[in-house]
Order: structure tokens, then C-alpha cells, then sequence
């Protein structure tokens, strides 16, 4: 029997979010975590893709309102999602808060990481879109931790695929939005990316392993029933006895 306060396996986690929704957040995991540890011989990667984006961000029109709207857009569908789970059972409501705080201590670490490396941004390399923020860091990416903060949320919240889907969708865009901009180099994205991640669903499962009901230890009554001693056979002791 596993223990009531032990992180919950695969299977208990796939009961928290569908498992037609785990698909698109792994793949968005594996990503961000090839575009952090792969190498990249003779160029950075992050370097280079960081400014092909932004040589694209100029040439799109509205780009530099994509981020911004969209991650508007997540927050609100984050604030309905949490309202959803009001009507839901106790523990629905419970594992839901737990996302979101993971998203508010995910969001903290993100602050004490930027101040600790204090990276400036691309845009002090390159010409940007818009105006560049010289005075702020740029790794990790604060936008990216709270984007996939929020499709985690959702995904806790709403517990269906469409959701989850629509979601990560919206968040892709608020992502390359960062690049377009010249906010970001793609590791600050990356890196937001899985903190952003990581840090509600470690509180989710501990939330999950907390309200876990407990199982009753022993055996079974199917089976204690059925392993029971047997009593005296009647049509045995049909004997008369002398």
C-alpha cells in the first residue's frame, strides 16, 4: 500500500490532468529543455535564433503587442478556470490553488535568478521593435514563467484537453512574441518555459500525495471471504456418533 504522504505515480497524475493534455505539455518541456542543453557548434544557438526573430519582429506589423495581449488573455482564462473549480469538488479546488500558488513561488524565483545574474537583454545588441528596457535583466524570461504557469493552472482547473491545447497554444505566441521583441534570447525563454512548469506541478503532486484517499490496509473482502476458514461440513457430520 503506498504511503498517504509519498508523491503520486503517473497514473495518479494522469486523474489531475487528462493524458491528451500531458502530450502537449512534455513536448513543450522537451523543447525548451533541447534548446538549454543541446550544443551548437560554431554559433550559439540561442544567439542566433534570438536574432533571426528579431530581424523578423521588425518586418511583422502588431508584433509587438503579441506577448502582452496574449498573456493578458491567459490571465483571464486562468481567473475563469480557478472560477470553474468553485463549483467542483474540494479537492478539485485544493489541487487548483496549489497550481496557482506554484505559479506565484515560480514567478519569485524568477525575480531572485534575473537580479543574481542581471543578463542584459538583446536589445542592447541589436536594434529592436520597440523601445528597450536597459535597465532590466533578461534571464529567465518573467513572461514565459508566467504563461506556462497559466497553462498548467488551466490544465489543473478545467481538466480537459481543448483547454489545455488552447492554452499552450496562446502561450507559444506570447513566447516568440519575447524574441520578436528583442526582450529575450531563446535560453531566457527556455529556461521560463520549464520553471514555469516545473514549479506548479511539483506543488500540484504534493498537493495530489496530501489528499490522497487513504486505502484500508489488509485484504480485501472478496478475497478475506473467500481464504476464510471453512466451518463444519453438515452433509459430513451426518455420521451418527456412538
Amino acid at each position: 500500500m503506498p504511503r498517504r504522504g509519498a508523491l503520486p505515480s503517473v497514473a495518479e497524475v494522469s486523474t489531475v490532468i487528462p493524458r491528451s493534455s500531458i502530450l502537449p505539455l512534455s513536448a513543450v518541456a522537451v523543447i525548451a529543455a533541447a534548446a538549454l542543453l543541446i550544443p551548437w557548434w560554431g554559433v550559439s544557438l540561442s544567439v542566433q535564433v534570438t536574432r533571426r526573430a528579431m530581424n523578423a519582429g521588425l518586418a511583422l506589423p502588431g508584433t509587438a503587442y503579441l506577448s502582452d495581449v496574449f498573456l493578458s488573455l491567459l490571465a483571464g482564462g486562468t481567473v475563469v478556470a480557478l472560477a470553474v473549480t468553485l463549483r467542483g469538488s474540494p479537492r478539485r479546488r485544493i489541487l487548483s490553488i496549489a497550481a496557482a500558488g506554484g505559479v506565484v513561488i515560480a514567478y519569485a524565483t524568477s525575480e531572485m535568478v534575473k537580479v543574481a545574474l542581471m543578463q542584459a537583454r538583446p536589445c542592447t545588441r541589436w536594434t529592436a521593435l520597440t523601445a528597450c528596457d536597459a535597465t532590466g535583466y533578461s534571464f529567465p524570461s518573467n513572461h514565459s514563467v508566467l504563461a506556462m504557469g497559466a497553462v498548467w493552472v488551466i490544465a489543473v482547473a478545467v481538466h480537459r484537453a481543448w483547454a489545455t491545447w488552447t492554452a499552450v497554444a496562446a502561450a507559444l505566441i506570447v513566447l516568440s512574441g519575447r524574441l520578436f521583441e528583442g526582450a529575450h534570447y531563446l535560453h531566457d525563454v527556455a529556461a521560463g518555459t520549464l520553471l514555469g512548469l516545473a514549479v506548479p506541478a511539483l506543488l500540484t503532486a504534493i498537493a495530489v500525495a496530501a489528499t490522497r484517499e487513504p486505502r484500508s490496509a489488509g485484504v480485501s473482502p472478496a478475497s478475506a471471504l473467500s481464504r476464510s476458514p471453512r466451518g463444519p461440513d453438515p452433509a459430513r457430520d451426518a455420521r451418527p456418533r456412538e
